[in-house]
């Protein structure tokens, strides 16, 4: 099988990735057939860290596979959605797997699946399980898609969980209080294993320590277990002092946003409680794994003159992250180019960077569930920036370069597919010659 082959395979099945109406109810019945009739192959999995949240579990699951491959140990990691390729969901050892790896992948459950259909997502996730177990990884951090609770993924042994800040988002899914979320986020502890959870609103750390105490996991919460001072937040990442779990010293993120110090705290903690049975893991060589971190989207520096940044900004803690990024690194106004997808609290997460946009240019990312232009254009406007709609997104960079004349700073944000888009635009050289 070929990887085109590979690929119109897997885009030939449901994804509620990009279905207009938002599926409302989950179930695990088809995946669990699935991976019974492949062998339960997450049963063989060791050392699973599986990790949920509204805001950060994508740069956590990250920071925790960096550190743990800067300690010299084979990773898995399986993150959603992509960015540009979708084999970037599913990596060993920090990189992406092949096309042939993946082609192999699918043509072994693609004759499983006349026996069980599945989701586009969920034959991803037992991809991933199925290559993880045979690579014996020594650790897999797996990236739940949404929710925790009834997400394929949950369907793993994980001997660490983790629960990021929680916030509002899928609202429609997972209900529209921090309490039900928090709830649905719960599912993914397990009875006397460990779950860190990173800084919480009070609301939902309340119902976090109800479930913990319900399902009898041991809860190790990062605000109480971690300290950090010295912080520096300059161009091109930032840099703090620390103490947690693991140790203490200094660590260098390559990364934008004060945000990210939040996100390693997590990390570090998670890799602490790690390194209570693995003494490969230490303070050291995990700081240096952390300083070479990248993570795709996430206030992603894609051109240095004038600076062109690239964010996933989808939800309200997103957007005031963001907005940090803008005020303490870039220190003025921006060219905003934003796309977003239809059900998403989109005024709540725009409002922060208000301030902070000069002039807004509103696209719709290349998706069926994506916002009207024109609809962003009026939010915006009633926000008191000045705002225009564009018909693509090349016709937006166009624009975005000439109102910024060299001087003001671009962003692109919203969607991860926008996000997508312009990475793809860039790499080709179409619009700017990408960074390294």
């Amino acid at each position: 099988m070929t990887y085109k082959t590979a690929r119109a395979f897997l885009d030939s099945l449901i994804n509620y990735e990009k279905k207009v109406l938002v599926r409302n109810e989950f179930k695990l019945d088809n995946i669990r057939r699935l991976l019974e009739i492949a062998g339960n192959p997450q049963s063989r999995i060791e050392n699973v860290i599986l990790i949920a949240g509204t805001k950060g579990k994508g740069s956590v699951a990250y920071m925790i596979e960096a550190g743990l491959r800067g300690c010299g140990l084979q990773t898995g990691l399986f993150v959603s959605p992509h960015v540009v390729s979708v084999r970037e969901r599913i990596q060993l050892n920090g990189e992406m797997v092949t096309k042939k790896v993946f082609a192999r992948l699918i043509e072994k459950f693609q004759p499983l699946l006349k026996r069980q259909r599945v989701s586009y997502f969920e034959l991803l996730t037992a991809m991933a399980f199925d290559f993880f177990a045979r690579t014996r990884v020594d650790y897999a951090v797996i990236e739940v898609g949404l929710g925790g609770r009834l997400d394929a993924t949950n369907l793993s042994e994980p001997a660490l969980s983790v629960i990021t800040r929680i916030g509002y988002d899928h609202i429609r899914v997972l209900g529209g209080t921090l309490r039900k979320i928090a709830r649905e986020k719960a599912g993914i502890m397990r009875t006397g294993k460990p779950v860190v959870i990173g800084s919480q609103f009070n609301e939902a750390r309340q119902e976090l320590e109800i479930q913990a105490r319900k399902v009898g996991a041991k809860p190790f919460w990062v605000d109480e277990r971690s300290r950090v001072w010295d912080e520096s937040v300059a161009y091109p990442g930032v840099s703090f002092s620390c103490w947690t779990e693991l140790g203490g010293g200094r660590v260098n993120l390559n990364l934008l946003g004060r945000h990210q110090i939040e996100n390693c705290r997590t990390a570090l903690t998670a890799l602490g409680i790690l390194a209570k049975t693995d003494n490969r893991i230490r303070f050291e060589p995990v700081a240096q794994g952390l300083s070479q971190v990248k993570i795709p989207a996430r206030c992603q520096v894609v051109r240095a003159n004038p600076i062109l940044i690239v964010d996933s900004c989808h939800n309200p803690e997103s957007g005031a992250a963001l907005a940090g990024v803008i005020r303490e690194y870039l220190k003025d106004k921006v060219v905003l180019i934003y796309g977003s997808l239809r059900g998403k609290l989109v005024k709540k997460t725009v409002a922060p960077l208000a301030p902070y946009t000069d002039t807004a240019i509103l696209v719709a990312p290349n998706s069926p569930r994506a916002m009207s232009p024109v609809v962003l254009k009026g939010l915006f406007r009633r926000l008191g920036v000045l705002a225009e709609a564009a018909p693509d997104l090349k016709a937006a960079l166009k624009r975005a370069e000439e109102l910024s004349a060299g001087r003001l700073p671009i962003v692109v944000a919203g969607s991860f597919y926008l996000a997508g888009e312009v990475l793809t635009l860039l790499s080709r050289g179409r619009v700017a010659k990408r960074i390294a």
